[in-house]
């Protein structure tokens, strides 16, 4: 018998990093996500076939693993870092599910809708399909396996924009109606740069473990709050820059806008990780002029609001 799961990508428009330290942050799902497909061919648990197509329909991975070590057996086509990342997955779940995928040869298929390179989640999205299978906690394995606040766990599981935080008991979070005044003005423009946010999070904590940025938190917090309750298109454009503002000190680190966009007429914002992946655009002016602004600049990937978010199409 086959299952079928679904998981949505994720952008985080407000909160990144702070995020991790209790700040109040936005996030929405994308209409871009992954699919994953199992189905059980034996009785008899032996191994898992496993293979994963890119948003082309072209294999980027494969391999056949051991279902009870977990170790590949045979020929591995792809990312090595890949079979590592699934392994520490499966035995994450497995405390929760001691006989998951033990249940006989195992075939999954894994196929996403965005390029891998776009950081909209692709192993968020995977692990969050993997628990969805196992019946597992998706918050739990995370918090195992890739340290992160879970804000895109919650977003992949999500059917529209979500405000998260962390609190002493962990990760809360409530779908909310957002959807920003002018949103045809708006841009999402990917930088042409993937960036490991594992790496940037766990750059940030070391940074900042003996800093407790109380003051940070709360502003970011509560720009967060405005944004969802803006209805006043140059007072949200205002809002997101004085979010980079913040961040811009937080992190010490030149905010994007002033390093690579400074004669853009409108505010850009890093979404996520700082200095790749996507930003969101915004400007007075006509969508179409967004779009010729970033093409000449070299940034081809320049997606509208109703393109990329899911609530867009509600």
């Amino acid at each position: 018998m086959q299952r079928d799961f679904y998981a949505h990508g994720k952008l985080l428009i407000s909160g990144e990093y702070l995020v991790l330290k209790g700040a109040l942050a936005l996030a929405v799902p994308t209409v871009y996500g992954q699919h994953l497909s199992a189905t059980i061919e034996q009785k008899n648990a032996d191994v898992i076939n496993w293979t994963s197509f890119d948003n082309n329909g072209n294999k980027w991975f494969n391999a056949t693993m051991d279902a009870k070590s977990l170790q590949v057996k045979g020929p591995l086509t792809g990312d090595k870092n890949i079979a590592d990342t699934l392994r520490n997955i499966i035995i994450a779940i497995r405390k929760q599910q001691p006989q998951y995928l033990l249940q006989g040869d195992i075939n999954i298929s894994t196929k996403l809708e965005f390029p891998n390179d776009w950081g909209l989640g692709s192993s968020a999205t995977l692990l969050t399909n993997l628990c969805k299978h196992a019946n597992a906690d998706a918050m739990i394995v995370n918090a195992e396996v890739f340290k992160g606040s879970g804000y895109d766990i919650a977003t992949a599981q999500a059917n529209a924009p979500i405000l998260f935080r962390i609190d002493d008991e962990g990760p809360v979070f409530d779908s909310v109606n957002f959807f920003p005044p002018q949103h045809e003005q708006f841009r999402f423009v990917h930088l042409g740069e993937k960036q490991n946010s594992r790496i940037a999070v766990e750059q940030f904590l070391d940074e900042t473990k003996d800093k407790k940025l109380f003051n940070e938190i709360e502003t970011i917090s509560e720009i967060s709050e405005a944004l969802l309750f803006c209805d006043d298109f140059s007072d949200f454009m205002q809002l997101l820059d004085d979010h980079e503002e913040m961040m811009q000190y937080v992190l010490q680190e030149e905010k994007i806008k002033t390093a690579r966009f400074n004669d853009f007429p409108g505010v850009v914002k890093s979404l996520g990780a700082w200095g790749g992946d996507f930003v969101l655009a915004a400007a007075d002016m006509d969508g179409a002029d967004i779009d010729t602004y970033f093409k000449e600049k070299g940034l081809h990937t320049v997606i509208s609001y109703a393109d990329m978010v899911l609530s867009a199409h509600a």
